[in-house]
């Protein structure tokens, strides 16, 4: 089962997360890839940000008079998706960001290796986010600065990600050591006030526990190849479609071949970022990541 896991910017229908997660229930896998929100797409005489879409797609089906402009915005890009990328996903969750803070007080805060120091202040955004590396115990409302912080990174978006999945490995490792389905349940209720999605709340609770019942070394995060580009004047992140398209074949199951995506391929901008092989959850806790910052003076 692919999932499409979508998180909505602070203020508009953009989405800052765009995330495939496959469900692979023979092999007793779970492999999710990260499409950067910069990833530059083409649709149509449109070409911009891959997390435009959404809004541009909800308003097409508000001006169509649609009763649920939301819903069939993100269908929409779902179609755009499986064209581009060849995923076809059988379901959607759109996430408000600020259930990071509700679901990690739900389970009593989460411990993430923190990468570099960070000390940083958004007085507009109410971010205060001072950490020193290493492993550090967040609570909600520290964890949901982490997982929207990028300013520090030299690769401000993948940087972001890779933070993201740093929380996303502590969340899953500390979900995993609940002993009962009712523990799993309340922190499932607790995140739905902040979702939106075509599946019902037992698909939910199925597929989370799936994922704690999954081993941490079978669970992999991905983020698409590629490197900052330019095209008509602005920055985007452009897909390597040859490497990318090793990932959707061995960890997504696409069978369709690498000249019928959708996606432009930039793969001729070298230096970017190509790590094909992914990062797995156990990895992620024991370990962690290393994110590159700038250099401090």
């Amino acid at each position: 089962m692919n999932l499409l896991l979508l998180g909505k910017d602070y203020d508009s229908y953009k989405t800052d997360v765009v995330v495939c997660v496959s469900f692979n229930f023979e092999d007793k896998t779970v492999s999710a890839l990260h499409l950067p929100r910069d990833t530059y797409v083409v649709d149509g005489d449109y070409s911009g940000r891959i997390n435009t879409l959404l809004p541009r797609y909800r308003t097409q089906a508000k001006t169509a008079g649609s009763e649920d402009a939301l819903h069939e915005g993100i269908k929409l890009l779902e179609q755009k998706l499986f064209s581009d990328f060849g995923i076809q996903t059988d379901g959607y969750v759109f996430v408000d960001l600020d259930a990071v803070e509700t679901i990690t007080n739900a389970v009593g805060g989460v411990t993430v290796e923190i990468p570099a120091d960070i000390d940083y202040e958004d007085k507009e955004r109410e971010i205060s986010l001072h950490l020193k590396a290493g492993k550090t115990h967040l609570d909600g409302k520290t964890a949901s600065d982490f997982v929207r912080y990028r300013q520090g990174y030299l690769q401000s978006d993948i940087g972001r990600i890779n933070a993201q999945k740093l929380f996303v490995a502590a969340f899953v490792d500390k979900l995993s050591s609940y002993d009962n389905i009712s523990s799993l349940q309340k922190v499932v209720t607790a995140l739905t006030p902040y979702l939106t999605t075509d599946l019902e709340a037992e698909d939910l609770l199925y597929l989370a526990t799936s994922l704690c019942m999954t081993d941490a070394e079978k669970i992999v995060f991905y983020t698409a190849p590629g490197n900052g580009i330019e095209k008509n004047g602005a920055s985007y992140y452009g897909v390597y479609k040859d490497s990318l398209y090793g990932i959707l074949k061995e960890a997504f199951a696409v069978e369709a071949n690498v000249s019928s995506l959708g996606i432009e391929d930039f793969s001729h901008v070298k230096g970017g970022y190509t790590d094909t092989a992914g990062i797995s959850v156990k990895a992620l806790t024991e370990k962690g990541v290393e994110i590159p910052v700038f250099s401090k003076k």
